[in-house]
């Protein structure tokens, strides 16, 4: 729960700024068909009062209206933080996604921070209905407890999320409807309850008001509070303002938002709602795994335990932005390499077709080593044989050796090795957050691993992972393939593809270091 905590604040300052502006709509004590003794009427109520939702153009709010992918994209994009004076949208795979679609920079915030995987055909099918269990992955994404979904496997894709959603008491006030439309009644509780996890308790509008105003005018010297999350991967909520009506087409209210530099003069515009549109049929997502293509794993062989143990307290200093091999001085050549996740215990990894993600990450990163040994490199791996555990106390502490013996070695680079979980397909890359060298180094593993491997282009993304937000050296996590996909999971368990992994990051390292591959 304390990675969440760091949160709070950002949340409070982005619900104060847009209390600096006229929120669009109305208050949900003004919403006819939201009765005071609704559920959904504080979530409503809350949300309304902050900008962050609004009713239709008849003044109601219409609870039980079906909401689409790309609108739901659209509530989450601007509810963690999108501002289009700042985010420029990126290539995405989907093949039913233009460029000038109404909602494709929205789509694009939320396929870059691992909110959305799309489905296995490469489309995204914007105009269906949002399902329930698509909202739950998603608010347990952007809430930053998306890893924990991996460490509570079940019989279907979702079975993780909606555990972990439990748990952390997303779901508080919902009822479960698991292959339904998501309606908007539901989607308001959802992010309410993800407000208020994030903020240790509920959402305190009665003050918004007489502070916003001193905030608006010392906004243009904050700078943006770096975001946790843990995702294929999830970031957090700030509340912002969403799009309007269901069934409408583009939303239409802009508010400022969190940016690296908040800009003095942003304000708030708002323009007419474009004319509605009928929602197409809900068509049912692809949920079931592929059949199975187990994968025979060796017997491991235990071996010694790591050789350096950390004795530091966890450390929470950011990624440096500057080059680690300069001719000015001594070059660092020490490199750790993290298989991640534990062989047993706590912090173990995702499971699928025959394999286990402790497994494969540790095959390709005892196949990293010796390559990057022969080009002058110092290695240092987390964990030294594959049975070996980082720490067995808690998946915190699991997390906390592996970026405190970076640390404590003075590291040139990290690189965590990741096998990727949700139903989709391809390759991804992460680098902390404004990491400018963290994400060269992202880029050109990622680059290596697409055409050498020829798994999907997932993209590079930029996320908090406690591994890559702690470490004190440019740090990327590598997700090599998705190992509940048949297909995925068929390279994953090939030595031969093992191997390309392995040559593909360490050129990637070369290239960034400045060593001949």
């Amino acid at each position: 729960m304390r990675k969440f905590k760091a949160l709070a604040l950002t949340v409070l300052i982005l619900s104060l700024l847009v209390a600096a502006f006229p929120a669009a709509g109305v208050s949900a004590r003004e919403f006819s068909d939201v009765p005071i003794t609704a559920s959904y009427y504080t979530a409503v109520d809350k949300l309304s009062n902050i900008g962050v939702i609004q009713g239709r153009e008849d003044g109601n709010f219409a609870p039980d209206a079906q909401t689409t992918r790309a609108e739901f994209c659209a509530f989450l994009s601007r509810a963690t933080g999108y501002n289009e004076n700042y985010y420029q949208a990126s290539t995405t795979p989907f093949t039913d996604v233009s460029a000038d679609y109404w909602a494709n920079s929205y789509i694009s915030y939320c396929y870059d921070r691992g909110y959305i995987n799309g489905n296995l055909d490469n489309t995204f099918a914007p105009a269906d209905p949002v399902t329930y269990e698509q909202v739950v992955k998603m608010v347990v994404c952007s809430s930053g407890a998306g890893d924990d979904s991996l460490r509570s496997v079940g019989p279907y894709w979702y079975s993780g999320y909606l555990a972990v959603a439990d748990k952390y008491g997303l779901l508080h006030d919902t009822t479960k409807a698991v292959g339904k439309d998501a309606n908007r009644a539901f989607v308001a509780q959802m992010i309410y309850n993800s407000l208020s996890f994030i903020n240790g308790g509920e959402i305190d509008d009665s003050n918004v008001v007489a502070d916003a105003a001193d905030l608006s005018n010392n906004a243009a010297h904050s700078t943006a509070i770096p975001q946790s999350t843990e995702a294929p991967k999830e970031e957090i909520f700030a509340a912002t303002p969403m799009p309007t009506a269901v069934q409408t087409v583009a939303p239409t209210t802009a508010a400022p938002t969190l940016a690296p530099t908040l800009a003095p003069t942003a304000k708030a515009v708002i323009t007419p709602a474009p004319t509605a549109v009928n929602v197409p049929a809900a068509t049912a997502l692809p949920t079931m795994v592929p059949t199975p293509r187990p994968t025979a794993v060796p017997t491991p062989i235990p071996t010694a335990a790591p050789t350096v143990a950390p004795t530091a307290a966890p450390q929470q200093s950011v990624p440096q932005n500057v080059p680690v091999w300069n001719s000015a001085y001594q070059p660092n050549k020490t490199i750790v390499i993290d298989p991640g996740h534990n062989y047993s215990g706590v912090d173990t990894g995702a499971t699928g077709n025959g394999l286990r993600e402790q497994d494969i990450t540790w095959y390709i990163a005892d196949k990293v080593k010796p390559l990057l040994e022969a080009h002058g490199f110092n290695v240092v791996m987390t964990r030294n044989s594959i049975t070996d555990n980082c720490s067995t106390a808690s998946t915190s502490d699991s997390l906390a050796y592996r970026y405190n013996l970076a640390n404590n070695l003075n590291a040139a680079l990290f690189v965590s090795i990741h096998c990727n979980a949700g139903g989709s397909n391809g390759t991804e890359t992460y680098c902390y957050y404004n990491s400018s060298e963290g994400r060269k180094l992202a880029q050109k593993i990622q680059s290596y691993i697409i055409s050498s491997v020829g798994t999907v282009n997932r993209g590079v993304k930029e996320a908090g992972f406690a591994v890559i937000r702690h470490t004190t050296m440019p740090a990327v996590l590598v997700e090599t393939a998705f190992i509940d996909t048949a297909d995925d999971a068929a390279k994953l368990g090939d030595s031969g593809y093992q191997q390309l992994y392995a040559e593909s990051i360490v050129h990637g390292i070369c290239d960034y270091m400045g060593v001949a591959y």
